[in-house]
């Protein structure tokens, strides 16, 4: 007899993903839910770690301190504090940040400074940097300031920090990029399309993105985004950021847990499998 597959609130559920970070963590938990897997990555991460830019900010930022560390992704200040141990001013550069207020834009980024010495003094509540820039200009600006880059477009997070900091220091630690092979994000498009898939997560903002990049290559963006309505097709956010580009992508009817952490995401997909069932 073959083995039989797990049982649970997302069973009958064909579960679409985009992730390229802990996929299989993400897939393993949902199909111990009941959940059949459709992985279709959208992206991939171009690692900048030994960019030479990299380390000529990082020598600027040790020899001049900044005033306040912003600080994006907890994956990229370990990225970054760890690709400057390599090169050997790593213990100087923690020394120099330390230093500095540290502001931080969700738990990830808050738990990756604690780790690394670093004392977070606030963080933005719904994890947004649209909060962030609040923040500095309702506290009087600033005057240098570093800015670790979260893999989304430079100017896009430099530009509302130019009336309020006299100096912003761009930290590039990586950077998104579409997956060479575009065949599995292409198949997910066809997919949410033409009912393949009940559901579709996404664990990033640029992933979001990505997807409907690849379906607007393919001549099917309108008709993606149109069954990603949390009816046909739900689409399911980690969080407060990829929800707000979702949303603004036209994505509707979305699914998010309360906290932004992959398990929590999956147990908000289970939950609301349970609610469509229950009479």
């Amino acid at each position: 007899m073959g083995e039989s597959l797990p049982t649970g609130p997302l069973t009958g559920w064909r579960v679409g993903m985009t992730a390229e970070r802990r996929a299989n963590l993400q897939a393993d938990a949902l199909r111990r839910r009941g959940a059949k897997v459709v992985h279709g990555c959208t992206m991939r991460t171009l690692d900048l770690s030994n960019d030479g830019r990299l380390l000529e900010v990082s020598r600027a930022l040790t020899a001049d301190p900044p005033m306040t560390t912003v600080l994006q992704t907890g994956m990229g200040l370990t990225m970054w504090l760890e690709a400057m141990d390599a090169t050997g001013i790593g213990a100087d550069l923690r020394r120099a940040l330390a230093g500095s207020e540290v502001l931080a834009r969700g738990p990830k980024a808050v738990s990756a400074a604690r780790r690394a010495g670093l004392t977070v003094t606030w963080s933005a509540p719904d994890e947004l940097f649209a909060q962030i820039v609040d923040h500095l200009y309702q506290t009087g600006g600033r005057d240098r300031v570093a800015l670790q880059l979260d893999g989304t477009d430079e100017e896009e997070l430099t530009a509302p920090l130019i009336g309020c900091c006299a100096e912003v220091v761009v930290v590039p630690v990586y950077r998104w990029a579409h997956p060479v092979d575009s065949g599995p994000a292409e198949a997910l498009v066809n997919a949410v399309c033409n009912g393949g898939v009940d559901a579709v997560t996404f664990t990033t903002r640029q992933a979001a993105v990505h997807l409907v990049e690849v379906a607007g290559s393919m001549g099917r963006e309108d008709e993606m985004v149109a069954a990603l309505d949390g009816t046909r097709v739900v689409p399911v956010s980690v969080g407060p950021v990829c929800s707000a580009a979702m949303r603004s992508l036209g994505m509707t009817g979305l699914v998010e847990p309360d906290r932004a952490r992959l398990v929590a995401m999956i147990d908000a997909l289970a939950d609301e499998a349970v609610r469509r069932t229950t009479p």
